[in-house]
């Protein structure tokens, strides 16, 4: 062989050579890994980074996807242990309280089931007694009903009384009105002939002045008759004879002038007792109109009496209906007592007896207490987060801790904080949850004032999310009190001097997310962001993690940079109406939260299978969307160790002054259709 040939196949010996060292050492850099996370399992620590299946090869990779799968599992079954210690805990102190009071209430019905023996025999007694009350009642109430039919038939015949009254009245009131206007007759002819009576007066009058004058002319007759002498003896005789008429006719007309004036007088007499008649006859009416209308009100109310009695006699049927009745469920209600009197004896028995199953169920209450003493020395084994200091406090620790409450994450969060309230049970520390479940509208007063209360009442501690950034005054007056606030999930404003911050490392979120987007698409694909909130500096963060990572995929686009509003609602439309407007997107990445909504709009548009979501946080519903294929990964970001870690981190720095890092990093894990399949359901 020339020497060409052999250094050629030395060459390629060599670069076999390099080749399969490579592999080897790639592969056993690999196992090197699974085995360094194994050994820090075997330790208890759990709270490890996933093994990365980057840049390995098919065994390898599926050896690290079987260890990832068992350490989540495992950290899946651990916290959920704990949030069911919890539960078992406080269902077990309700449960000893229960038997407690049990045990107490038995006793008591056993030493009440002498006296209610007692009282049921004196009720027996009074059963009796009522029933003849009752009897006692019932021939009273017949009495009653005999005097009522006995008014009945009274008031019947007052108002046919009062009928033929009223018709009677009406009658004689026509005839006083025939009569007054008679009498307004008769006063009218009076009136005339009284005017008569001084038209003859007149006359009279004149007669006499006649006969004045023909006196005056007699006398002057007789004086020339006089003078006359023998001649006028003839007119002497008429003058004689006309002072004769003249005095007759005097005396005439004065007694037929007092004739008249009798007649005058008497007429006067007769107008005046007309006028008084008719005065006394007008009064007559008004009274008789008075009596009248007195007759019909009491035919109405006869009538109103009469339709009262028919009612009162109905009602009187009802409680003779009823008094029946009662007479028959007091004579049970007696049979009910007799059987009561004669069982109460068994039941004091049987309250014995309850009393010694109450002790059996105590004793096995403290055999649950003693199996949960157990179950939590067992979590103790398993490091998922930081763990309480022994250390003991020279007075009570006061910390608070806030969180929203409106989507899984949070319930998770809520989870962590409500077990690291029993992890400090028995420390001396008082750790208070407080859920911010209120529109956001009254968010930031309700923030202001948990801050101030907390101030008020002396806490040490306050932990809050990052971005309730409207408190930021009350936190300043909260530090320069003294109180030591920590944020997580994202940080707060620079200007304040919190003491840490919990959260995920600010861009690898949404790195996770493009390497799914990338894996999904298989590297080439179109992208839809979905962006929250920007005033919200983790949906800032996640969008440039994002889109720094896609940077260098030149398989993949960015089509749209949409914002949406942190409602379930909006989020639905918002996303409906970006992919009508881009049907060329294979992948939905959304930073904020409400990944439901999204599947939603992808199934209505009927996307499944052409588009997939890339979301963030983990529960049952987003797993069985990633078995479905609508959700092709979803980041989780511990949310039951930013609710859990921050208290334990902040009360061992209070108590034992253990240092906190600025930034203290939270687990990510991302689940997709490669390991969804392999998750226990916490």
């Amino acid at each position: 062989m020339g020497f060409i040939p052999f250094l050629i196949l030395s060459i390629l010996e060599a670069i076999v050579i390099v080749v399969l060292l490579i592999v080897y050492f790639k592969r056993k850099s690999s196992q090197d890994r699974i085995v360094k996370q194994a050994e820090l399992i075997t330790k208890g620590k759990l709270n490890v980074e996933d093994v990365s299946t980057e840049n390995t090869d098919t065994s390898n990779a599926v050896m690290a996807s079987a260890f990832n799968s068992i350490k989540n599992n495992l950290m899946t079954f651990v916290e959920a242990t704990k949030v069911n210690v919890v539960t078992l805990s406080d269902a077990i102190s309700v449960l000893s309280e229960s038997v407690e009071t049990n045990m107490k209430g038995n006793e008591q019905i056993a030493d009440g089931a002498t006296n209610v023996a007692i009282k049921t025999a004196e009720q027996l007694e009074l059963v009796k007694d009522n029933l003849k009350l009752i009897e006692s009642n019932n021939e009273q109430m017949q009495e009653i009903d005999e005097s009522m039919k006995t008014i009945k038939e009274i008031l019947d015949k007052t108002v046919e009384t009062s009928r033929n009254g009223i018709v009677n009245i009406e009658d004689f009131e026509k005839d006083m009105n025939a009569m007054a206007s008679d009498l307004n007759r008769i006063n009218e002819i009076l009136s005339k002939f009284n005017n008569e009576i001084k038209r003859i007066g007149e006359v009279g009058n004149f007669i006499v002045e006649i006969s004045d004058q023909l006196r005056l002319l007699a006398f002057n007759a007789s004086i020339e008759a006089a003078r006359a002498g023998q001649a006028g003896k003839g007119f002497t005789v008429v003058a004689d004879e006309m002072n004769v008429m003249s005095g007759k006719t005097r005396d005439g007309m004065q007694t037929i002038n007092e004739i008249l004036a009798e007649i005058t007088g008497s007429s006067r007499m007769v107008n005046e007792s007309i006028a008084n008649c008719e005065e006394t006859f007008n009064r007559s009416k008004d009274r008789f109109s008075n009596v009248n209308t007195s007759f019909r009100e009491i035919n109405e109310s006869s009538l109103g009496i009469h339709d009262k009695i028919n009612d009162i006699t109905a009602l009187f049927d009802v409680m003779a209906d009823n008094s029946d009745i009662s007479k028959t469920k007091a004579e049970n209600l007696y049979e009910t007592a007799q059987i009561i009197s004669e069982n109460t004896h068994e039941i004091a028995a049987v309250s014995q007896e309850v009393a010694a199953e109450s002790s059996k169920i105590g004793v096995n209450t403290d055999n649950l207490e003693g199996m949960l003493s157990g179950i939590q020395g067992l979590l103790k084994q398993f490091n998922t987060a930081i763990v309480p200091t022994d250390k003991l406090p020279k007075k009570t620790v006061k910390i608070l801790e806030m969180s929203m409450l409106d989507n899984d994450f949070w319930y998770g969060v809520r989870k962590g904080a409500l077990y690291a309230q029993k992890e400090l049970e028995g420390k001396d520390a008082l750790i208070e949850y407080v859920p911010l479940n209120v529109g956001k509208d009254e968010l930031d007063g309700y923030v202001v004032d948990t801050i101030q209360s907390a101030i008020d009442r002396n806490f040490d501690g306050i932990i809050l999310p990052g971005f309730l950034g409207g408190a930021n005054n009350e936190l300043r007056s909260a530090i320069a009190s003294g109180v030591k606030v920590m944020t997580y999930n994202c940080d707060c404003d620079k200007n304040i001097k919190r003491i840490a911050c919990l959260r995920p490392d600010p861009h690898e979120p949404g790195i996770l997310g493009a390497k799914a987007a990338e894996k999904k698409t298989g590297g080439q694909g179109n992208v839809l962001m979905l962006v929250g909130d920007l005033s919200v500096g983790v949906n800032v963060e996640r969008s440039e993690g994002f889109k720094m990572k896609l940077k260098n995929a030149k398989g993949m686009k960015i089509v749209d940079e949409v914002t949406v509003a942190d409602n379930a609602d909006e989020v639905y439309r918002t996303a409906k109406a970006a992919l009508e407007k881009h049907p060329e997107t294979n992948v939905v990445f959304i930073t904020n939260g409400f990944p439901l909504s999204v599947t939603k709009a992808i199934r209505d548009l009927g996307k499944v299978g052409k588009v997939s979501l890339v979301c963030f946080d983990h529960n049952q519903e987003i797993f069985a969307e990633i078995k479905a294929g609508v959700i092709a990964a979803a980041i989780g970001q511990d949310a039951f160790g930013q609710g859990h870690d921050p208290i334990i981190w902040l009360y061992n720095n209070i108590v034992a002054g253990d240092r906190l890092d600025n930034y203290i990093p939270c687990r990510l894990s991302v689940v997709d259709r490669s390991n969804v399949d392999s998750l226990v359901e916490a």
